[in-house]
C-alpha cells in the first residue's frame, strides 16, 4: 500500500502524504529509522494509532475535526495508561508493546527538544506501566536499566581514545573529531537536556572555554550549566581551531552544512556511534548521560534539592519520582548490609 492509500486502523481515514499526524513526526522516524526501518515502520503505525484513538474516542478534547498535525499538549499520563488498557484488551500483548514503545520513544525525543507537556511524566509513567505488566519485576528492570548506564565513561574514554587527524581536510574530519569529543566531555559535566546542549552559544569574543553557562530550558526557566576541569581542554581545543563566526557552541561539520548549528540527532549519533563501536546495551543513548550523572551523583551524597537545580527540574518531586526507587533500594541495601546479620546459633538455624 502507498502512503498516498494508507489508511487509519480504526476510522479508516486517509492519511494524506504532504503532511504528518503528529508535530516533529517526520524527524522522529528518520530518526528512528537510521538503523531499522522495522523500527521506524513499527513507530509510525504506533503514532497513527495513538492519533486515531483520541480522536475516534474524543479523548481530552480530541476530535476527528483536528487539523493535522496535532500536538501531545492535550495528553497526560492517565490518557496513556487508558490507551494502554485498550490495546491489551483489543490487540496483542506483543502488538502493544511496540505500539506503546513508539509512542513512549516520541515522548522521549519531544523531551530532548523540551516541548513534552509537565502533564507527561515520564519516569512515574514507565513505573506505572510496569507495575502493571504482569510477570515483570519492576525492582528488576529498573536495575538493568541502571547498570547498562554504568557502561557510559566507557563512552567517554573511547572519545577520548580516537585518533585527531593533524589536519583538516574537506571533509573537516579535524574539526568534526575535536567536535566529538568536546560534545561528549560536555554532556558528562552539565547532565544538560540534549535540547540544551545543541542550543548552547559560545561567549562572545573569546575562544577559551567558559566555566559555566546559562542555558533556558523547559518552562522558560534558566539555570547554570557548569563545565567542569576535565571538560575545559578538549572544549578549548575545538573552539581554538574554529574560524568561523557563528555564535553556536557546536557546529555540524558535514560538506553541506554550511557550519550549521548540530541537530539533536546528530548528537544522538556521535553517542550510537560509541555504543555501537563498543557493543554496549544498544538502548544507551545521549539522555542517558543525564540519567547517569543523576544517580552518579545522589550516590556520592548530594542533595536532592541541590540535583533538582543541576537537572533544571521545575518541581523537586520530578527528580524524586525518576531517581527515588532507584537510590531509595541502595540505602535500603546498604543499612540491611550492616545492621542485619543472622547468628545461627541463635536462632537454632
Amino acid at each position: 500500500m502507498s502512503m498516498r492509500e494508507a489508511k487509519l486502523p480504526l476510522t479508516g481515514r486517509s492519511i494524506p502524504k504532504d503532511r504528518p499526524i503528529w508535530l516533529h513526526e517526520s524527524e522522529f522516524l528518520f530518526r528512528s529509522g537510521e538503523n531499522s526501518l522495522k523500527t521506524e515502520q513499527t513507530y509510525r503505525s504506533g503514532l497513527r494509532m495513538f492519533a486515531d484513538w483520541i480522536q475516534h474516542f474524543k479523548k481530552a478534547g480530541y476530535s476527528l475535526e483536528d487539523d493535522w498535525p496535532i500536538s501531545v499538549a492535550q495528553v497526560d499520563n492517565e490518557l496513556l495508561i487508558q490507551h494502554r488498557q485498550w490495546l491489551l484488551a483489543n490487540r496483542s500483548a506483543k502488538t502493544t508493546q511496540t505500539y506503546m514503545a513508539g509512542v513512549l520513544a516520541y515522548l522521549t525525543f519531544l523531551e530532548d527538544r523540551d516541548e513534552l507537556p509537565e502533564t507527561i511524566q515520564l519516569g512515574k509513567l514507565q513505573r506505572q506501566m510496569r507495575k502493571r505488566r504482569s510477570g515483570t519485576n519492576h525492582a528488576e528492570v529498573v536495575v538493568d536499566l541502571d547498570e547498562a548506564r554504568q557502561d557510559i565513561p566507557k563512552i567517554v574514554a573511547w572519545y577520548d581514545s580516537q585518533p585527531i587527524p593533524a589536519e583538516n581536510d574537506q571533509y573537516n574530519r579535524r574539526l568534526s573529531a575535536l567536535r566529538d569529543r568536546a560534545l561528549i566531555y560536555m554532556m558528562y559535566s552539565t547532565g544538560a537536556r540534549i535540547s540544551e546542549i545543541s542550543s548552547l552559544n559560545r561567549p562572545q569574543g573569546r575562544s577559551t572555554a567558559p566555566t559555566f553557562l546559562l542555558v533556558t530550558g523547559k518552562g522558560n526557566k534558566t539555570r547554570t550549566v557548569f563545565i567542569r576541569d576535565y571538560a575545559q581542554a578538549p572544549l578549548h581545543a575545538y573552539l581554538r581551531e574554529r574560524k568561523d563566526s557563528n555564535r553556536a557552541m557546536f557546529l555540524s561539520h558535514a560538506r553541506n552544512s554550511n557550519n550549521g548549528r548540530i541537530t539533536i540527532t546528530s548528537v544522538h549519533n556521535v553517542v550510537k556511534k560509541a555504543v555501537r563501536a563498543l557493543k554496549l546495551h544498544p538502548k544507551l543513548s545521549a539522555h542517558d548521560f543525564r540519567h547517569y550523572r543523576a544517580t552518579q551523583l545522589l550516590r556520592d551524597g548530594i542533595p536532592l534539592e541541590v540535583l533538582q537545580e543541576y537537572l533544571g527540574h521545575s518541581d523537586i518531586g520530578t527528580t524524586r519520582n525518576i531517581y527515588a526507587p532507584l537510590i531509595g533500594a541502595q540505602i535500603i541495601e546498604e543499612w540491611l548490609n550492616n545492621v542485619d546479620t543472622l547468628d545461627p546459633g541463635k536462632t537454632g538455624v
